[in-house]
């Protein structure tokens, strides 16, 4: 009975001390828009998991553990794991990525000479000439005026302000500092403005033409980061809110999306 005891210790406090413990959560867009088939990686074990329709998911994990969340076309995100996580469910957001950068591949494989690779790593004879001649061109002077554009006196506009205050052009150029000043030139939205600019066409707006067709709220993301890079809506209506001008220019974008989108996927 003595032996027993100890070996039954010995257990019991193996048993706890590797048992797995396990966090869950969810993964949703800064919309509050739920994503599934997120990668979720456990750097220590290097467990992974995917995300279920709704954004859950539960994985094993310890305190101190490093969690990383990554997806297509979204910025990635990575939380450590601390005793307070095991009590609530965690809350994980990823961003859209502004842009994808193409994968390149690299060709040079480096010799361990380094005369050699140092030369390999140089632009070739042609490229250095062409940069050169290109360099010249550039810096040289034109030697020819350039032509100016005239009207023929036979289509030319009559004057009516000869010798006199030229009382038309005034009034025109007034009238072109007034639309100027109530127009602005616009301006490309950065990227909080533009996120800003979403989140008030689907708060205010009538989208439900695109509910209809059985778009989800991540299928409407999707289309107005479309539309605004097609129409430039963001850049141009985001301090100017023109509900018809948007609503028109959103309608000539769908035209083009549905050839090429598929929906739902």
């Amino acid at each position: 009975m003595k032996t027993k005891l100890p070996i039954l210790l010995f257990l019991t406090a193996w048993v706890f001390g590797f048992s797995q413990q396990y966090v869950s959560g969810k993964v949703s867009t800064e919309f509050e828009t739920a994503l599934q088939n997120v990668t979720i990686l456990n750097t220590r074990t290097d467990v992974k998991v995917i995300s279920d329709p709704y954004g859950n998911f539960v994985i094993g994990a310890k305190p101190t553990d490093e969690l990383r969340f990554v997806k297509s076309g979204y910025e990635r995100n990575s939380l450590k794991i601390s005793k307070l996580n095991f009590s609530e469910p965690l809350k994980i957001v990823l961003t859209k990525s502004p842009f994808d950068i193409a994968e390149i591949e690299l060709r040079f494989q480096a010799t361990g000479d380094l005369r050699k690779d140092i030369k390999a790593l140089e632009p070739s004879k042609k490229v250095v000439a062409l940069n050169s001649s290109m360099k010249s061109y550039m810096m040289t002077p034109p030697t020819e005026a350039a032509p100016k554009l005239s009207i023929p006196s036979a289509f030319a506009a009559p004057n009516y302000s000869a010798g006199q205050v030229n009382i038309l052009g005034l009034a025109s150029a007034a009238f072109g500092l007034i639309k100027k000043a109530k127009n602005p030139k616009p301006t490309t939205a950065n990227f909080a403005e533009t996120q800003a600019f979403y989140k008030r066409i689907k708060n205010t707006m009538d989208l439900s033409f695109y509910t209809s067709q059985g778009w989800n709220e991540e299928d409407i993301d999707r289309f107005l980061i479309y539309a605004d890079q097609n129409y430039s809506l963001a850049k141009i209506y985001r301090k100017n809110f023109d509900v018809s001008a948007i609503s028109m220019a959103m309608r000539l974008a769908y035209k083009e999306y549905i050839k090429t989108h598929k929906i739902g996927s």
